[in-house]
């Protein structure tokens, strides 16, 4: 009978601690799907401000060479 209790703490306390770790894997994947998504959208607005500096780079070009046509 003792070994059946002995058997029983062991079978649930592996079972625990396997739910505990698989909380904390995903309490891990939730935190990587978060900064992902802020990630993202740091990148999002990364690429808005590269267009608007490559729209004014361009227009900049454009003054420069009308300019040396007009000269």
């Amino acid at each position: 009978m003792l070994w059946a209790l002995v058997y029983l703490v062991l079978v649930l306390g592996g079972l625990l601690l396997l739910a505990l770790s698989g909380w904390r894997v995903w309490q891990k994947v939730r935190a990587a799907r978060r900064a992902l998504g802020e990630l993202s959208s740091r990148v999002s607005g990364l690429a808005a401000d590269t267009a608007a500096l490559s729209d004014r780079l361009d227009h900049a070009e454009v003054t420069s060479r009308l300019a040396d046509r007009t000269a």
